[in-house]
Parts: C-alpha cells; structure tokens; sequence
C-alpha cells in the first residue's frame, strides 16, 4: 500500500499533531452512491464502538505503525468561525443499545464550554463486497444522532443536535476499527453535521465538524485534499492553522503555530 500524505499537510502532520492523516476514507462532500451493503445495527449490539469516538491512537494495518487520534476541524456560524471539539469520555450507556454517553468540551475563539450528551447509532451498513486490498477484511458505515448540552452555567452555550456518520471496518475478531485500512486523496472520518442553538437566545447556527475534513463547508475549504481554509475566512479563527500547514521553514512563527495547534485547550 502506498503511504499518501497531502504534499503540503505534510511538511508538520508527519512531525507530531496529526500524523493519523492515511486513512482511506470517502471523499468529503462526495456525491457517489454508496456501495452495496446489508443492515448491520442489530450485530451492534454486542460491540463496543467507543474507539472509533475517543482513543489515543490510530494503527495503520498496511505499516502497523501508530498516530496520534485526530482532534476534529469544525465550524460554526455563516462565517466559518472555527469551531473545536474534544471528547473526555465515551462509554456504551448500560441500559440503551447503540446510544454512548459521552462528555467534553468546545470551544470558540476563547470560550470553553463543558458538555454532556449522546451518540446513538440509528443505522449500520456492512458493504457487501471486501476491501480490495485487503480483502480478509469488510468496511461499513454508520449513521449517528448527536445530542449534545453545554453547561448552562458557562457565558455563550447552548445545544447542539446532529447527524455523524462514522467510516469503520472489522478486524480479524469482528471488532469495529476507525478505518485506517487505504490512503487516499480527501480522507475524512467522523463526519458530523448539527445545528448550535443558543440557550438565551434561540438563536441557531450551523456547527460541522469532522477528522481531517469538514462536512458541507461551503467555500471555507478550497482544496479536495489537505483541509486549506480560503483567505476571507482565515481571520475567523484559522490563522494558527494555516500557519502551520504552510509553514515551510523551522521559524519562530511556524513553531509557535505548530504548538498551538498541538496545546490541549481543554485541560
């Protein structure tokens, strides 16, 4: 298997934060059909996903090497102000198949909310066919709604509902694995498209997020491999970002960006 990294998300990916990025994963915002497949939601019931959520680390099949787990990219709002999130836990809910009680934390610019909530699988698709590399191993897919509630008691939050669609395949004991199984070009996981809704004012706004790619971003993102913010939205909470990934020389300014996006906001 030929090892793709994006020839400019490379020069830093390969040096630390988000070394994860070959993952042989659909094109963002692709328009094929899916390929074929069978319900796969009541097998669910006896495995637990939570790695495919929270972990701390990725492995690569084809090298057996290992990542850092990717921290999503996301958005908020008509002018794409970045959005994070990160989750502190996942766990199967005892008493609720396919629903997992998670928690953590978001952020915008230098808000931090505290948050409660669920992912529960609504449906499972296991595609008929192998991979076709490796072909001891199936792939599928998931559809997920998020609910989630920030803390009310924290300046600026609110609620966040969505759907999440999540890339796996099934190890050689029939575990679901995040799929790291081909590179190719636009790879993305975790795909989650919600909605935000303030608690003191109603008030709703588009919150997307996923690994390495961004569902539905609009114009924010030009390019159909390496996730590169257009410069009209740069200002809106990207500059770190695109500092590190352009970032060609050991600078000051390139370091201090890399460390930045490295720093773990929540803590």
């Amino acid at each position: 298997m030929r090892l793709f990294f994006p020839l400019r998300a490379a020069r830093w990916w390969w040096c630390g934060c988000l070394l994860a990025g070959l993952l042989g994963l659909p094109l963002a915002g692709s328009a094929q059909a899916p390929p074929p497949s069978i319900d796969y939601l009541a097998p669910l019931k006896t495995k637990n996903l939570t790695r495919l959520w929270r972990a701390d680390q990725l492995t690569f099949y084809a090298t057996k090497g290992t990542g850092v787990f990717p921290e999503p990219l996301g958005f908020i709002g008509a002018d794409y102000q970045r959005f994070y999130l990160h989750y502190t836990s996942v766990r199967p809910d005892p008493a609720r198949p396919h629903v997992y009680l998670v928690s953590g934390k978001t952020r915008v610019k230098t808000n931090v909310c505290a948050f409660t909530g669920t992912i529960t699988v609504t449906k499972a698709r296991l595609y008929k066919a192998p991979n076709t590399e490796y072909p001891q191993f199936r792939e599928g897919e998931l559809t997920c709604r998020v609910e989630l509630a920030e803390d009310r008691r924290q300046p600026g939050s609110g609620t966040i509902s969505g759907t999440l669609t999540t890339y796996f395949y099934l190890d050689a004991k029939g575990q679901p694995q995040y799929n790291t199984l081909e590179p190719s070009d636009g790879f993305n996981n975790n795909q989650c498209v919600a909605t935000w809704t303030s608690y003191a004012t109603q008030q709703r706004k588009p919150c997307h997020w996923g690994d390495f790619k961004i569902p539905d971003a609009g114009d924010l993102d030009f390019s159909v491999s390496d996730f590169e913010v257009a410069a009209k939205y740069v200002a809106n909470g990207w500059q770190t970002y695109m500092a590190a990934l352009e970032g060609q020389d050991d600078t000051p300014k390139t370091r201090q960006a890399r460390a930045e996006e490295k720093r773990p906001w929540w803590h």
